[in-house]
Protein backbone atom coordinates (compact mmCIF):
# COMPACT_ATOMS: atom_id res chain seq x y z
CA UNK A 1 0.00 0.00 0.00
CA UNK A 2 2.74 2.35 0.91
CA UNK A 3 4.78 1.51 -2.12
CA UNK A 4 1.52 2.35 -4.52
CA UNK A 5 0.92 5.90 -2.88
CA UNK A 6 4.51 7.00 -3.52
CA UNK A 7 3.48 7.84 -6.49
CA UNK A 8 1.55 10.70 -5.55
CA UNK A 9 4.47 12.08 -4.53
CA UNK A 10 5.76 11.53 -7.78
CA UNK A 11 3.27 13.30 -9.49
CA UNK A 12 3.19 15.50 -7.39
CA UNK A 13 7.19 16.79 -8.29
CA UNK A 14 5.78 16.83 -12.00
CA UNK A 15 3.24 19.48 -11.56
CA UNK A 16 3.16 22.91 -9.50
CA UNK A 17 0.17 23.81 -7.48
CA UNK A 18 -0.26 26.77 -10.19
CA UNK A 19 -1.30 24.62 -12.66
CA UNK A 20 -4.68 24.39 -10.80
CA UNK A 21 -5.47 27.70 -12.48
CA UNK A 22 -7.37 29.40 -9.81
CA UNK A 23 -8.80 32.60 -9.48
CA UNK A 24 -9.44 33.14 -5.90
CA UNK A 25 -10.52 37.14 -6.11
CA UNK A 26 -13.70 38.11 -8.16
CA UNK A 27 -14.10 41.81 -9.72
CA UNK A 28 -16.48 42.62 -6.34
CA UNK A 29 -13.49 41.83 -4.22
CA UNK A 30 -15.55 38.99 -2.68
CA UNK A 31 -13.03 35.69 -2.39
CA UNK A 32 -14.35 32.65 -4.47
CA UNK A 33 -13.54 28.50 -3.25
CA UNK A 34 -13.92 25.91 -5.45
CA UNK A 35 -15.00 22.78 -3.43
CA UNK A 36 -14.81 19.17 -5.06
CA UNK A 37 -16.41 15.98 -3.26
CA UNK A 38 -15.85 12.61 -4.65
CA UNK A 39 -16.17 8.76 -3.05
CA UNK A 40 -13.20 7.72 -4.64
CA UNK A 41 -14.34 4.00 -4.05
CA UNK A 42 -11.52 2.60 -1.84
CA UNK A 43 -8.78 4.71 -1.83
CA UNK A 44 -9.21 4.50 -6.05
CA UNK A 45 -9.81 1.15 -5.82
CA UNK A 46 -5.85 0.37 -6.06
CA UNK A 47 -6.34 -3.98 -5.44
CA UNK A 48 -8.40 -3.81 -8.51
CA UNK A 49 -6.26 -1.32 -10.87
CA UNK A 50 -3.25 -0.71 -9.30
CA UNK A 51 -1.18 2.46 -9.41
CA UNK A 52 -2.69 3.96 -12.28
CA UNK A 53 -5.88 4.57 -10.16
CA UNK A 54 -3.72 6.32 -7.79
CA UNK A 55 -2.51 8.90 -11.15
CA UNK A 56 -6.11 8.91 -12.45
CA UNK A 57 -7.31 9.82 -9.02
CA UNK A 58 -4.66 12.85 -8.35
CA UNK A 59 -4.39 13.86 -12.21
CA UNK A 60 -8.27 14.52 -11.45
CA UNK A 61 -8.20 16.27 -8.61
CA UNK A 62 -5.19 18.63 -9.61
CA UNK A 63 -7.06 19.55 -13.18
CA UNK A 64 -10.16 20.39 -11.12
CA UNK A 65 -8.54 23.28 -9.61
CA UNK A 66 -10.29 22.57 -6.10
CA UNK A 67 -9.27 24.80 -2.70
CA UNK A 68 -11.19 21.92 -0.52
CA UNK A 69 -11.65 18.07 -1.06
CA UNK A 70 -14.18 16.50 0.57
CA UNK A 71 -12.66 13.05 -0.27
CA UNK A 72 -14.93 9.62 0.71
CA UNK A 73 -13.47 5.77 0.80
CA UNK A 74 -10.01 7.49 1.47
CA UNK A 75 -8.67 4.01 3.16
CA UNK A 76 -5.70 4.45 3.81
CA UNK A 77 -4.36 7.56 1.42
CA UNK A 78 -4.99 10.71 3.39
CA UNK A 79 -1.77 11.76 4.18
CA UNK A 80 -0.27 10.57 0.63
CA UNK A 81 -2.99 12.64 -0.95
CA UNK A 82 -2.31 15.82 0.86
CA UNK A 83 1.69 15.36 0.50
CA UNK A 84 0.86 14.83 -3.51
CA UNK A 85 -1.37 18.41 -3.66
CA UNK A 86 0.31 20.18 -1.04
CA UNK A 87 -2.70 21.00 0.87
CA UNK A 88 -3.66 20.61 4.66
CA UNK A 89 -5.53 18.01 5.71
CA UNK A 90 -7.60 16.00 8.44
CA UNK A 91 -8.36 12.27 8.55
CA UNK A 92 -11.71 12.30 10.21
CA UNK A 93 -11.72 8.61 9.76
CA UNK A 94 -10.85 5.29 8.00
CA UNK A 95 -13.72 6.67 5.49
CA UNK A 96 -13.57 10.55 5.14
CA UNK A 97 -10.98 13.22 4.96
CA UNK A 98 -10.75 16.30 3.80
CA UNK A 99 -7.92 18.28 2.24
CA UNK A 100 -7.47 22.26 2.17
CA UNK A 101 -5.48 24.47 0.08
CA UNK A 102 -5.95 27.17 3.10
CA UNK A 103 -4.62 26.46 6.80
CA UNK A 104 -6.91 24.47 8.84
CA UNK A 105 -7.43 25.69 12.42
CA UNK A 106 -10.44 23.56 13.93
CA UNK A 107 -11.60 20.21 13.03
CA UNK A 108 -14.93 18.65 14.05
CA UNK A 109 -16.12 15.41 15.17
CA UNK A 110 -19.46 14.46 17.36
CA UNK A 111 -18.63 10.86 18.25
CA UNK A 112 -21.31 10.68 21.01
CA UNK A 113 -24.48 11.64 18.57
CA UNK A 114 -22.78 10.12 14.89
CA UNK A 115 -19.88 8.24 13.79
CA UNK A 116 -16.62 9.94 12.53
CA UNK A 117 -17.13 7.08 9.61
CA UNK A 118 -20.33 8.90 8.70
CA UNK A 119 -19.68 13.16 9.82
CA UNK A 120 -16.95 15.51 10.59
CA UNK A 121 -15.95 18.49 9.45
CA UNK A 122 -12.78 21.59 9.99
CA UNK A 123 -12.72 25.23 10.03
CA UNK A 124 -10.39 27.12 7.35
CA UNK A 125 -8.87 30.31 7.75
CA UNK A 126 -9.22 31.40 3.51
CA UNK A 127 -7.01 34.18 4.48
CA UNK A 128 -8.85 35.98 6.97
CA UNK A 129 -12.00 34.67 6.12
CA UNK A 130 -13.63 31.74 7.99
CA UNK A 131 -15.34 29.28 6.12
CA UNK A 132 -16.90 26.12 8.02
CA UNK A 133 -17.02 22.28 5.54
CA UNK A 134 -17.99 18.95 6.69
CA UNK A 135 -17.68 15.61 5.02
CA UNK A 136 -20.34 13.17 4.76
CA UNK A 137 -21.37 9.51 4.11
CA UNK A 138 -25.13 8.10 4.99
CA UNK A 139 -25.80 4.48 4.88
CA UNK A 140 -26.07 2.57 1.28
CA UNK A 141 -28.77 0.77 2.74
CA UNK A 142 -31.13 0.10 1.20
CA UNK A 143 -29.61 0.20 -2.33
CA UNK A 144 -30.60 3.94 -3.77
CA UNK A 145 -30.99 1.76 -7.12
CA UNK A 146 -33.35 -0.60 -5.91
CA UNK A 147 -36.05 2.20 -5.15
CA UNK A 148 -39.80 0.47 -6.15
CA UNK A 149 -40.62 2.84 -8.26
CA UNK A 150 -43.81 1.57 -9.03
CA UNK A 151 -44.70 2.11 -5.34
CA UNK A 152 -47.11 4.53 -4.11
CA UNK A 153 -44.83 7.57 -3.06
CA UNK A 154 -45.90 7.02 0.71
CA UNK A 155 -44.54 3.29 -0.01
CA UNK A 156 -41.29 4.47 -1.73
CA UNK A 157 -40.55 6.86 1.24
CA UNK A 158 -41.43 4.05 4.08
CA UNK A 159 -38.90 1.68 1.62
CA UNK A 160 -36.37 4.46 1.94
CA UNK A 161 -36.69 4.79 5.75
CA UNK A 162 -36.33 0.90 6.61
CA UNK A 163 -32.97 1.73 6.75
CA UNK A 164 -30.75 4.44 8.94
CA UNK A 165 -30.37 7.08 6.35
CA UNK A 166 -33.14 9.45 8.41
CA UNK A 167 -31.93 8.80 11.38
CA UNK A 168 -28.31 9.84 10.64
CA UNK A 169 -29.57 12.90 8.88
CA UNK A 170 -31.12 14.16 12.25
CA UNK A 171 -28.50 13.31 14.25
CA UNK A 172 -26.09 15.52 11.78
CA UNK A 173 -28.56 18.19 11.76
CA UNK A 174 -28.77 18.39 15.45
CA UNK A 175 -25.26 18.44 16.17
CA UNK A 176 -24.84 21.36 13.54
CA UNK A 177 -27.56 23.08 15.11
CA UNK A 178 -25.11 25.67 16.76
CA UNK A 179 -22.82 25.98 13.91
CA UNK A 180 -25.81 26.59 11.46
CA UNK A 181 -27.18 29.43 13.61
CA UNK A 182 -23.59 31.12 13.47
CA UNK A 183 -23.29 30.39 9.21
CA UNK A 184 -24.89 33.99 8.65
CA UNK A 185 -20.74 35.20 9.84
CA UNK A 186 -18.90 31.70 9.30
CA UNK A 187 -20.41 30.23 5.89
CA UNK A 188 -20.96 26.37 6.33
CA UNK A 189 -20.56 24.16 3.32
CA UNK A 190 -22.09 20.51 3.64
CA UNK A 191 -20.61 17.91 1.17
CA UNK A 192 -20.35 14.50 0.78
CA UNK A 193 -22.07 10.38 -0.73
CA UNK A 194 -25.65 10.88 1.08
CA UNK A 195 -26.27 7.32 -1.07
CA UNK A 196 -29.74 8.97 -1.48
CA UNK A 197 -32.02 11.07 -3.48
CA UNK A 198 -33.08 14.08 -4.37
CA UNK A 199 -36.84 15.29 -4.20
CA UNK A 200 -35.36 18.25 -6.34
CA UNK A 201 -34.78 15.80 -8.93
CA UNK A 202 -37.81 13.42 -8.89
CA UNK A 203 -40.39 15.58 -9.96
CA UNK A 204 -42.83 15.91 -12.03
CA UNK A 205 -41.16 16.99 -15.08
CA UNK A 206 -38.77 13.77 -14.99
CA UNK A 207 -41.01 11.51 -13.79
CA UNK A 208 -41.13 9.31 -17.24
CA UNK A 209 -37.44 10.08 -17.03
CA UNK A 210 -34.15 8.36 -16.11
CA UNK A 211 -36.21 5.20 -15.47
CA UNK A 212 -38.19 6.72 -12.48
CA UNK A 213 -40.57 4.65 -13.43
CA UNK A 214 -43.56 7.72 -13.30
CA UNK A 215 -42.73 8.36 -9.96
CA UNK A 216 -42.42 11.76 -7.85
CA UNK A 217 -40.94 11.30 -4.18
CA UNK A 218 -40.48 13.82 -1.72
CA UNK A 219 -36.59 12.02 -0.50
CA UNK A 220 -36.52 12.62 3.67
CA UNK A 221 -32.81 12.74 3.56
CA UNK A 222 -32.67 15.76 0.72
CA UNK A 223 -35.98 17.53 2.41
CA UNK A 224 -34.96 17.14 5.72
CA UNK A 225 -31.49 19.31 4.19
CA UNK A 226 -33.88 22.39 2.86
CA UNK A 227 -35.70 22.33 5.79
CA UNK A 228 -32.40 23.15 7.72
CA UNK A 229 -31.52 26.03 5.88
CA UNK A 230 -29.45 24.29 3.52
CA UNK A 231 -29.36 25.07 -0.61
CA UNK A 232 -28.34 22.26 -2.97
CA UNK A 233 -25.41 23.87 -4.92
CA UNK A 234 -25.51 21.69 -7.77
CA UNK A 235 -29.34 22.22 -8.29
CA UNK A 236 -29.55 25.95 -7.80
CA UNK A 237 -26.86 26.32 -10.52
CA UNK A 238 -28.40 23.72 -12.62
CA UNK A 239 -32.30 24.44 -11.54
CA UNK A 240 -33.78 21.78 -14.33
CA UNK A 241 -33.39 18.12 -13.65
CA UNK A 242 -34.94 17.34 -17.06
CA UNK A 243 -31.95 18.97 -18.93
CA UNK A 244 -29.34 18.25 -16.83
CA UNK A 245 -29.58 15.38 -13.89
CA UNK A 246 -26.26 16.03 -12.57
CA UNK A 247 -25.55 11.72 -12.48
CA UNK A 248 -22.94 10.92 -10.22
CA UNK A 249 -23.71 7.05 -9.66
CA UNK A 250 -22.32 4.89 -12.12
CA UNK A 251 -24.27 1.35 -11.92
CA UNK A 252 -22.11 -0.63 -13.88
CA UNK A 253 -19.72 -0.79 -11.19
CA UNK A 254 -20.79 -4.11 -9.99
CA UNK A 255 -22.58 -7.36 -11.26
CA UNK A 256 -26.17 -6.23 -9.58
CA UNK A 257 -28.79 -6.30 -12.44
CA UNK A 258 -30.32 -3.19 -11.52
CA UNK A 259 -31.49 -0.54 -14.12
CA UNK A 260 -29.16 2.75 -14.47
CA UNK A 261 -31.63 5.64 -13.51
CA UNK A 262 -28.73 8.41 -13.98
CA UNK A 263 -29.04 8.83 -10.21
CA UNK A 264 -27.84 11.78 -8.32
CA UNK A 265 -26.61 10.71 -4.82
CA UNK A 266 -23.56 12.96 -4.16
CA UNK A 267 -24.26 16.50 -3.08
CA UNK A 268 -23.01 19.54 -1.89
CA UNK A 269 -25.14 21.57 0.04
CA UNK A 270 -24.29 25.28 1.98
CA UNK A 271 -25.91 27.78 4.32
CA UNK A 272 -25.13 31.29 5.23
CA UNK A 273 -25.64 34.81 4.01
CA UNK A 274 -22.09 35.92 2.68
CA UNK A 275 -21.93 32.57 0.87
CA UNK A 276 -23.64 32.07 -2.84
CA UNK A 277 -22.94 29.34 -5.40
CA UNK A 278 -21.31 30.88 -8.80
CA UNK A 279 -20.60 27.32 -10.55
CA UNK A 280 -21.64 23.81 -10.29
CA UNK A 281 -21.67 20.85 -12.51
CA UNK A 282 -21.59 16.72 -11.75
CA UNK A 283 -18.74 14.89 -13.57
CA UNK A 284 -19.36 10.90 -14.11
CA UNK A 285 -17.46 8.50 -16.29
CA UNK A 286 -17.67 4.96 -17.10
CA UNK A 287 -15.76 2.90 -14.67
CA UNK A 288 -12.26 2.27 -16.39
CA UNK A 289 -12.92 4.53 -19.39
CA UNK A 290 -11.15 7.26 -20.98
CA UNK A 291 -12.61 10.44 -18.95
CA UNK A 292 -11.71 13.89 -20.90
CA UNK A 293 -11.30 16.76 -18.13
CA UNK A 294 -10.22 20.00 -18.95
CA UNK A 295 -7.71 19.00 -21.38
CA UNK A 296 -6.76 15.64 -20.27
CA UNK A 297 -7.95 12.13 -20.59
CA UNK A 298 -7.62 9.76 -17.34
CA UNK A 299 -8.90 6.29 -17.13
CA UNK A 300 -12.29 7.09 -15.02
CA UNK A 301 -10.95 5.20 -11.40
CA UNK A 302 -13.68 5.65 -8.92
CA UNK A 303 -17.77 4.20 -9.39
CA UNK A 304 -18.87 7.47 -8.46
CA UNK A 305 -19.17 11.12 -10.70
CA UNK A 306 -17.87 14.41 -8.35
CA UNK A 307 -19.51 17.45 -7.76
CA UNK A 308 -17.29 20.75 -8.28
CA UNK A 309 -18.83 24.09 -6.84
CA UNK A 310 -17.53 27.30 -6.89
CA UNK A 311 -18.91 29.66 -4.01
CA UNK A 312 -18.42 33.52 -3.76
CA UNK A 313 -17.91 34.24 -0.37
CA UNK A 314 -17.75 37.73 1.10
CA UNK A 315 -15.55 38.88 3.73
Amino acid sequence: MKTVFNLFITIAAAASLASCGNTHESSDSSKRLTVLEWNIWHAGHLKTYGPEACESTIGILRKSGADVILMVETYGSSAQVADSLGFYHRLISDNLSIYSRYPIVKTYTFPDSISTFNFGGVEIDMDGTPVRLFDTWIHYLPDARLAPVDFSEEEIIAWENSGTRDEETRAILTVLRPLIAQSDSIPLIMGGDFNSHSHLDWTDSTKNMYKHGGAVVNWPVSRMMYQAGFSDSFREINPDPAKNIGTTWLTEADSLETPDRSDRIDFIYYTGKTIKAVESQCYDGKLWQPFSFRGATFPYPSDHGFVLTTFEIKP
